[in-house]
């Protein structure tokens, strides 16, 4: 079996112990609390609403664009529960 030095010794009961007090100290921190970063959902008037209606009223042949709104509502719901806790 080699055999260490007093310098490597040393060394390695530095690193030792500084590993056992990161890893004792480690539990002793506050965590952060994390919360989602909110940006702000653009506010559709009654009027604009409306609109968008009668356009997609209109404009029957346009097929994709329901689906889209559609996952465009759920996701501000979404966004609207994770701003709110």
């Amino acid at each position: 079996m080699p055999r260490c030095d007093k310098n490597t010794s040393v060394l390695i009961a530095g690193a030792l112990a500084t590993a056992i007090m990161c890893a004792l100290l480690g539990g002793c921190t506050t965590q952060p609390t994390l919360k989602p970063l909110c940006p702000p959902l653009v506010a559709y008037g009654h009027e604009q609403q409306t609109a968008l209606a009668q356009e997609l009223r209109t404009h029957p042949d346009l097929k994709e664009v329901p689906l889209f709104l559609t996952d465009y509502a759920n996701e501000r719901n979404e966004l609207r529960a994770a701003c709110r806790s």
